[in-house]
């Protein structure tokens, strides 16, 4: 059985499947003598599951140690415990988009920015020109964007940040973000929405590109690789970042709640495969 597959227990919901059959048959048989159900099938798909996680444990083992070795002298950030630091919180929007636009102003410029947020390779910010200063939280008419970057002379980059799932207004959210970039005569807007689900497609994003917490943290993962022979300390703190968001917004972690095990195995193999 190969270590890097993919399998999601859910064993609450095969729990609400069975009531929901119980509640039926009840339903249909109103007279009849009324007894405790049987949980064997339950215990069965529990123990099952169990024997799955420690596989997934055993296997998590070998992925930390690899991503161990592969951000050497720094490791693997996984293995900290971030998810208890108030300020790293699932709620503080504000402390992510402030680490990631630090993050992006220590980048050279748009070669190494935009690849992240998969708006094309390096040559595509060779074309457009070299990045300003990232802004944040700037305000307009049209509402509070989360952070900013001039492109060249020509293009904007203005990412929207979410840490949670996003409600109903986020298409009018949108709707503001990219009538202000139109106001503004910009002649290559790149409009990202990063957050950890993809919006519903049937949402419109004036313009906007979604690209997932997860995706990001792999490119910076494979960033901070690049850069820690020559910066160690920044490559340092870039890892961090990733691993608060991991824990905390995806829920990996190197020591995993149960059922959660195989999710981190397969991420950290992911990472190490993203090229």
């Amino acid at each position: 059985m190969p270590w890097t597959m993919k399998y999601d227990v859910k064993v609450s919901h095969s729990y609400v499947r069975l009531t929901e059959a119980l509640r039926a048959w009840s339903e249909l048989h109103p007279n009849a003598e009324r007894k405790s159900p049987s949980w064997d099938s339950a215990r069965l798909l529990v123990r099952s599951a169990k024997v799955l996680d420690d596989y997934a444990l055993a296997h998590l083992q070998e992925a930390l140690a690899g991503s161990n070795a592969e951000l050497a002298p720094l490791g693997e950030p996984l293995t900290l415990n971030l998810g208890k630091h108030r300020w790293l919180s699932a709620d503080r929007e504000e402390s992510y988009s402030d680490w990631l636009a630090w993050i992006l102003q220590g980048m050279s410029g748009s070669t190494e920015i935009l690849p992240l947020f998969a708006l094309g390779d390096g040559a595509a910010g060779e074309l457009l020109g070299p990045a300003g200063t990232v802004r944040r939280e700037v305000s307009s008419q049209h509402g509070r964007t989360d952070i900013e970057v001039p492109i060249g002379n020509r293009g904007l980059l203005l990412i929207e940040v979410k840490v949670q799932n996003t409600g109903s207004e986020l298409q009018s959210q949108m709707e503001r973000y990219a009538q202000k970039v139109a106001d503004q005569h910009v002649e290559r807007p790149l409009l990202v929405l990063l957050g950890t689900e993809a919006p519903e497609p049937s949402l419109d994003l004036f313009g906007f590109t979604f690209t997932s917490w997860e995706a990001l943290c792999q490119r910076l993962r494979q960033y901070a690789k690049r850069v820690k022979e020559s910066e160690l300390l920044r490559a340092a703190a870039i890892l961090i970042f990733c691993g608060a968001v991991e824990q905390n917004l995806l829920g990996f972690s190197g020591r995993p709640r149960r059922f959660r095990a195989m999710a981190t195995v397969n991420y950290l193999h992911d990472w190490r495969c993203e090229r």
